[in-house]
């Protein structure tokens, strides 16, 4: 049986929502034994044991370019050139997003665009904070990919409607992020728990969530988490200070720092309620994993497809002071907390599950058919 060479092409081999996507198609790929599967990424972890694919580091540093992964063009473009691929599949728009459109239209190989964020399909940037050559450098090269890629993707109809709204394209599909059961039972036995996950960026708006552990610490025994890789760096670094000094005032609320994918589902399984409060996302792997494990989901935003609110699986609060409202009445009300669980890992089941990696597959598939 003949192979299909796929290259999956993103900056970061590990790490995030999208890596963790990736992880998951890998393996599914693996089993079906008719792929031959290379993974080009920037950012590699160093103790990386690829299981079924080969890793291709591109460039020769961990830093991030200083005028974005556009910057990586040469070497990507060579190592697509030594592997010739017969379909390219990249997450995360970035300068590889164009890199691999460009390499894709000169070498009659197709590529999959698929949509990580709300941002991707929209004009705007996601950190307005980063060197604006850099910015519109980056978003240049995801513009040009858009025009070109052979499909693209989407995670939501939200993003699909962005996509066609911006940039006149029409989605070939849209795949809901997928996961694979929850193994860890969920457990209430302790203190009720308000759980925040996220590394902690300006646009991510952790001090929404200081806010609001700061404003319940009337409701005795109950704990806020914190879950997330610190900020660090120069930049915002007055911001990072003021922050992580208010969490240290807040007696009923400990950060918890970087945890492993593990540890954070277990804490999920032993929370009663998650809080979103970013400006932005995708579609938040977050709000998978918390209804897997029966923590319900309340988000400031975000809420693609209206998703919350529409499936009675969430609640959606829009302000802050609809923040504190649904977070304190969810604590003081097992019997409502208990109704939103209950609807919310049916939802997950039935539209989160790993069988959404076959859509993925029929569609690398029929790729390669026409390369």
């Amino acid at each position: 049986m003949n192979q299909t060479r796929l290259c999956i092409v993103n900056p970061f081999q590990h790490g995030g929502g999208a890596e963790f996507q990736i992880s998951l198609l890998t393996a599914a790929l693996h089993q079906l034994g008719r792929f031959d599967v290379y993974y080009l990424a920037r950012h590699v972890a160093p103790d990386i044991q690829p299981d079924g694919y080969k890793v291709v580091r591109i460039g020769h540093s961990d830093q991030v370019p200083r005028l974005g992964y556009v910057m990586d063009f040469i070497p990507l473009y060579r190592a697509l050139r030594a592997i010739k691929p017969h379909v390219i599949y990249q997450r995360v728009a970035c300068g590889y997003t164009g890199i691999c459109a460009f390499y894709a239209r000169r070498h009659r190989t197709k590529m999959i665009w698929h949509v990580a964020h709300t941002t991707d399909v929209t004009p705007q940037t996601l950190d307005t904070g980063r060197n604006v050559v850099r910015r519109r450098l980056e978003k240049c090269s995801v513009e040009y990919a858009i025009r070109r890629a052979d499909r693209i993707v989407v995670q939501t109809q939200d993003q699909g409607r962005l996509l066609s709204q911006n940039y006149g394209r029409q989605a070939d599909a849209v795949i809901p992020n997928f996961h694979p059961e929850a193994p860890e039972q969920s457990d209430e036995s302790g203190p009720l728990t308000v759980v925040w996950i996220a590394n902690l960026k300006l646009w991510k708006r952790p001090d929404v969530f200081v806010r609001l552990a700061q404003a319940l610490r009337d409701l005795d025994g109950v704990q806020f988490l914190m879950l997330g890789e610190a900020p660090s760096g120069a930049q915002n670094a007055k911001w990072s200070g003021a922050l992580m000094k208010s969490i240290e005032d807040t007696p009923n609320l400990t950060f918890l720092g970087r945890r492993t994918a593990d540890e954070v589902n277990e804490c999920l399984a032993r929370a009663s309620v998650f809080v979103n409060t970013s400006v932005h996302e995708g579609f938040p792997n977050t709000f998978v994993q918390a209804w897997l494990r029966d923590a319900v989901v309340v988000s400031l935003t975000v809420n693609p497809d209206q998703v919350l609110n529409g499936n009675g699986i969430g609640i959606h609060a829009e302000t802050e002071a609809g923040l504190e409202k649904a977070v304190r009445h969810l604590l003081t009300d097992p019997a409502a907390r208990a109704g939103y669980a209950q609807r919310a890992r049916a939802y997950a089941k039935s539209t989160h599950s790993v069988r959404n990696i076959g859509k993925l597959t029929e569609m690398i598939d029929a790729c390669a058919s026409a390369a």
